[in-house]
């Protein structure tokens, strides 16, 4: 979990996928999900890791597939 520097915004991975919450009206606001599905036997990788960027706008998320993804996160689009 990651409070977005705002601290208006909270992210949580949840498996494979990345979740965003609105803290002021209290609802999901956005789900970040992986695009290339996984050939690995094990499944999809997980996330594992979250930090947010210092001005908010970009997230960074660690994967068991040891890659880290970079996820632009725009104001506008979650309001």
């Amino acid at each position: 979990m990651a409070f977005s520097p705002n601290r208006y915004w909270l992210c949580a991975a949840v498996g494979p996928v990345v979740k965003i919450w609105d803290l002021e009206e209290k609802k999901p606001v956005d789900e970040l999900k992986l695009d290339v599905l996984s050939n690995n036997k094990a499944g999809p990788a997980q996330c594992i890791s979250l930090a947010w960027s210092a001005d908010g706008q970009t997230l960074y998320a660690g994967y068991t597939d040891n890659v880290i993804r970079i996820w632009q996160v725009s104001v506008a689009q979650m309001r």
